[in-house]
């Protein structure tokens, strides 16, 4: 009875998730968002701190390139250290979107005030998180953060494992893995 219903447990979907150099430059801001992001049920499959120089920032938005907030994003985004995210869970694109809230704070302190950016954003680009759109820029993104990644490699070999329940959360490393007791 386990196997059928663990077969017809819906596989799970990867996310990236960045928390932006206005949260991730506050270390009690960016443990309180690691724990939100626990607490809603996302398993950390990647994680790590970095800082963009300039080019990093023109090649990740370089579809917006000729958008007037362009120039402001990629000066934001290049100017202090990020938390980037692999996340998985469920229909993860929709539940980290939802968590985030809008992209812009004032409509998201009044229409969604429990959600991230209603809580932490200061303005619409300094708004504390990014996450995909779809699966499709999920896996394009986490390629861009994690090259070393394979999202194809995961979900054939680990998911299952993550799906099942079948991992731990190491404090240390700050990531889920795969529990090694059978």
């Amino acid at each position: 009875m386990l196997f059928t219903a663990v077969r017809l447990s819906k596989a799970l979907q990867l996310t990236l998730a960045v928390i932006k150099p206005d949260a991730a430059a506050h270390p009690v801001m960016l443990e309180a968002l690691h724990q939100t992001i626990l607490d809603n049920s996302f398993v950390i499959v990647r994680c790590k701190d970095l800082t963009w120089r300039r080019q990093d920032s023109e090649r990740f938005y370089a579809e917006h390139s000729g958008r007037f907030f362009y120039q402001r994003l990629v000066e934001f985004m290049s100017s202090g250290p990020m938390r980037a995210y692999v996340l998985a869970r469920v229909d993860a694109v929709r539940h980290w979107r939802a968590l985030m809230g809008p992209t812009k704070v004032f409509r998201a302190r009044y229409t969604s005030p429990d959600t991230i950016r209603a809580q932490f954003g200061l303005t619409d680009t300094r708004n504390t998180a990014h996450g995909s759109d779809s699966l499709e820029s999920a896996s394009r993104e986490i390629g861009f953060f994690f090259p070393e990644f394979c999202v194809e490699t995961w979900m054939e070999e680990e998911e299952p494992s993550f799906r099942t329940g079948q991992m731990n959360y190491d404090g240390q490393k700050q990531i889920h893995t795969v529990s090694t007791q059978s």
